[in-house]
């Protein structure tokens, strides 16, 4: 009798551990930065602009972090083109900010896939390290107030895409 209790003081916990674990989506990891003002940056872009996110105030703003190296941001890339087209005459602003890889890396990237969002260059990750970058491709949709109104971890589908970018019109 003690030997069942024991197993069944086991056995139900961990099944609620599993089942608690698999309801949930890894890719929508919270995060502190939601519905808090974008940590401020000022980057370089490939062509050599210097380019701060005080710039855009009034603006909305689309910062995904992506790599050459990461196969899912070559389908956000075109996702990330196709959304710059259809979005040409609001008032939001894409920009890539390069993640742990090379601008010639970029630039070749670019001239093979074609060009999207300016591309920044993060010297040091110090703007990924201030918007809690773990991986890529990571999005955020800020409002024109300069207020990250969602974070994505993953690659962004056309449904989540156009959808927050509705949240920050």
């Amino acid at each position: 009798m003690k030997k069942a209790l024991i197993f069944f003081g086991i056995l139900i916990p961990s099944l609620f551990l599993l089942y608690f674990s698999l309801t949930r989506n890894p890719r929508e990891l919270p995060s502190s930065l939601v519905n808090k003002p974008a940590p401020l940056f000022e980057l370089v872009s490939l062509e050599g602009e210097k380019i701060s996110l005080t710039s855009m105030k009034g603006k909305s703003v689309v910062l995904n972090f992506w790599s050459t190296w990461c196969g899912p941001c070559l389908g956000e890339h075109q996702l990330i083109r196709q959304a710059m087209k259809a979005s040409s005459d609001s008032k939001i602003l894409f920009y890539s900010i390069l993640y742990e890889d090379t601008p010639e890396n970029a630039k070749g990237f670019l001239a093979e896939y074609g060009k999207a969002a300016p591309v920044l260059i993060d010297e040091g990750l110090r703007t990924a390290i201030d918007y809690g970058v773990s991986g890529v491709p990571e999005t955020f949709f800020i409002d024109a107030n300069g207020i990250i109104l969602y974070k994505h971890a993953g690659m962004l589908t056309p449904e989540i895409l156009f959808e927050k970018l509705r949240l920050i019109q």
